[in-house]
């Protein structure tokens, strides 16, 4: 007897609006492109007994905006894609009822968000609502294999090393120590070298690679798997994106959002925003204090 293949036409992603929960939106991409289905992003948002005025409503606005964020980078990657908000008091009543009324095929869901996952949407008896769950769950558990934290030499970079040892203790992932090396000397450095004078161009590209040796020294001796790596490029955006997709097992970058440069280039005009625009793999942003 012949076996019937699946046949996903509708694919649900819920979302709580931090990046471990997104952990789940590639191996949703990889089922809707293999079925021709369409994608839907569901963020839940619990509602209290009592909603108070100090709940963070900025928040909750930049995590629905980060939702239509990826929608739209989806939809430019030619998926059909759309999102949908959902308020609840009974989370996963309210899953359920809309994986029936929209026809869902199969949910794709990351084991951890803000919350453990599984706790947030069903509580204690989160076993017997995924055993009676109306469709297949697919559940993906976030692993942070390597960590890349872009530094350009500034103090200011450097916060961003905290954050990213903090995952790398909790997920036993390596951190990588990215320096992008654009030369003092730029369009010149040609002609410097030929001119026998490269150990000027150089002994800024040796100072920086000290630094990270340094820096990489620390947090080996903190009892982390870290390496240095240091690329020449006039394009530190181009060249940290293009890292990140060659380097294998690259699952996060946490970078400052202020660098050497301040804030109107890291923050605003330039290499931060461009890195998160440019990759499918979650980028933390860290502001210095």
């Amino acid at each position: 007897m012949p076996v019937a293949s699946l046949a996903y036409q509708r694919i649900l992603v819920p979302l709580d609006g931090s990046e471990t929960a997104e952990f789940a939106v590639p191996y949703a991409v990889d089922l809707a492109r293999r079925h021709d289905a369409e994608l839907v992003l569901l963020y839940l948002e619990f509602l209290p007994a009592l909603v108070s005025e100090s709940d963070d409503a900025e928040q909750i606005e930049q995590a629905k905006a980060s939702v239509i964020d990826l929608r739209n980078q989806l939809r430019a990657d030619g998926l059909r894609v759309r999102d949908v908000m959902l308020e609840s008091r009974n989370l996963s009543e309210s899953l359920f009822q809309f994986v029936e009324s929209e026809h869902i095929s199969v949910v794709v869901m990351s084991t951890q968000g803000h919350q453990p996952m599984m706790r947030w949407l069903f509580g204690s008896q989160f076993e017997t609502a995924l055993m009676t769950s109306p469709v297949p769950i697919m559940l993906v558990q976030p692993v942070y294999h390597k960590i890349v934290v872009p530094l350009d030499g500034s103090g200011w970079s450097e916060t961003a090393i905290g954050p990213a040892t903090e995952l790398a203790r909790a997920h036993n992932a390596e951190v990588v120590l990215l320096h992008v090396y654009q030369s003092p000397v730029g369009e010149y450095e040609g002609q410097i070298s030929l001119a026998g004078q490269q150990q000027i161009a150089d002994q800024t590209y040796d100072q920086m690679h000290d630094q990270l040796v340094a820096l990489r020294n620390m947090l080996r001796h903190e009892g982390l798997r870290a390496e240095e790596r240091i690329i020449r490029s006039n394009n530190p955006a181009q060249a940290i994106s293009d890292f990140v997709r060659n380097e294998e097992g690259v699952t996060m970058i946490v970078m400052s959002t202020h660098g050497r440069t301040g804030i109107s280039r890291w923050l605003f005009g330039s290499v931060a925003q461009k890195v998160s625009k440019n990759l499918r793999c979650p980028v933390t942003l860290v502001r210095p204090d």
